[in-house]
């Protein structure tokens, strides 16, 4: 739990930044005036303002009423605040497929609990009830499952929604469905939990928020769904942990949510350029591939044959090391998310920068000739 960020920004100046989790495109004009929330600040509710309470509820559907929803300052508070309503001493273990974000173990452990790691495949995100049985004990409480998802962009279709869906309820096991990179657009948009289940149930609790679709991330703003009696238990919970959301913050986030859609024009036409230029230029990076994410702002890319190969010795222990302080481009070691051989690259950039750290990227990877890929992988 005291490990560091593996997408903390690097301080020096001349590295290209293609690690972070945030829409860097540009797309807000400048405010008109110099500070425009500034006035009387109350404490408001600790599960959210009542505009904004009822903008995320018109968003999420019929099934979701005001009563459903729990605003926090950022998704990562969101699926804190709502491990801990889930957890119980007996019941403490969360099933979490790989490949997966790097802060879901840490968090799980912030809330008492105990990640268990399922294996995964790089581009899939459909599971089996099969694989989920094998791993659930009389201490399982929930599982996780996040799509579109950090780090490769894979999607789960609707059916493997409908059958998790089925699989906790008939298990009494809570499906913690995390869904900030679902409002992201690029392309269609993926299916929800909400699509299987319009109203959230006693078993499934869905998190989103501002920071990938409305790129807002700096304004941390995410928010949970869930039946009421959940709700209330997590706008406790959060009661104590953040006593109530930014005012300022959740003005802006009502305001977006109700008239933010040019925005998302105008991120979607950014998002494809950024992504087809990525992938463009990854095809000709020698022992590189990666598969076109179906959402998300990350390519995952596989570098395995890259290191059997022709990386230097130093790259090969440390290849985000290597690429950091030799080519001064930062990107994310997929070991962070379960899956070594991999790095995570963000295309929601500036033009200028993600040209830049491609081209950084493609002369890393320029020397030599690939090796087969290592038997048994994918």
């Amino acid at each position: 739990m005291t490990a560091p960020s593996p997408t903390a920004v690097p301080t020096r100046a001349g590295v290209v930044v293609m690690s972070t989790g945030d829409v860097r495109v540009p797309v807000y004009a400048p405010a008109a005036q110099p500070c425009p929330h500034l006035a009387d600040q109350p404490y408001q509710p600790p599960a959210g303002t009542p505009d904004l309470l009822a903008a995320i509820a018109d968003r999420a559907g019929l099934g979701v009423g005001i009563g459903n929803v729990v605003v926090a300052p950022g998704a990562r508070v969101a699926i804190l605040a709502a491990l801990r309503s889930i957890l119980t001493p007996d019941r403490r273990e969360v099933l979490l497929p790989a490949p997966y974000w790097s802060s879901y173990p840490w968090l799980i452990e912030a809330a008492g609990g105990a990640p268990v790691a399922l294996a995964g495949r790089v581009g899939s995100a459909d599971l089996d009830n099969q694989s989920l049985d094998a791993h659930l004990t009389d201490r399982t409480a929930a599982i996780v499952v996040n799509s579109p998802r950090n780090p490769d962009g894979a999607v789960a279709t609707l059916d493997t929604l409908r059958e998790l869906v089925d699989w906790a309820e008939r298990r009494g096991v809570v499906l913690l469905a995390d869904e900030v990179y679902r409002g992201v657009p690029l392309g269609p948009a993926a299916p929800s939990v909400l699509d299987v289940r319009p109203d959230p149930g006693e078993r499934c609790v869905v998190v989103d928020g501002l920071s990938k679709s409305h790129a807002l991330a700096g304004l941390r703003i995410g928010w949970t769904l869930a039946s009421t009696t959940r709700a209330d238990a997590i706008a406790a919970i959060c009661s104590h942990l953040v006593g109530s959301t930014c005012t300022a913050a959740q003005a802006i986030a009502a305001a977006a949510l109700t008239s933010g859609e040019g925005v998302r024009a105008g991120l979607r036409a950014a998002l494809t350029r950024n992504l087809d230029s990525t992938l463009a230029a990854v095809s000709t990076w020698p022992g590189v591939s990666a598969v076109r994410p179906a959402g998300g702002i990350f390519v995952f890319a596989d570098i395995r044959r890259w290191l059997a190969g022709p990386a230097p010795e130093s790259a090969r222990r440390e290849p985000v090391g290597w690429l950091r302080d030799r080519h001064g481009v930062q990107v994310v070691d997929g070991a962070a998310f379960g899956a070594p051989g991999h790095i995570r690259l963000s295309f929601a950039l500036p033009t200028d920068d993600l040209d830049d750290g491609l081209r950084r990227l493609g002369r890393a990877f320029a020397a030599g000739r690939a090796a087969p890929c290592p038997e048994g992988t994918s």
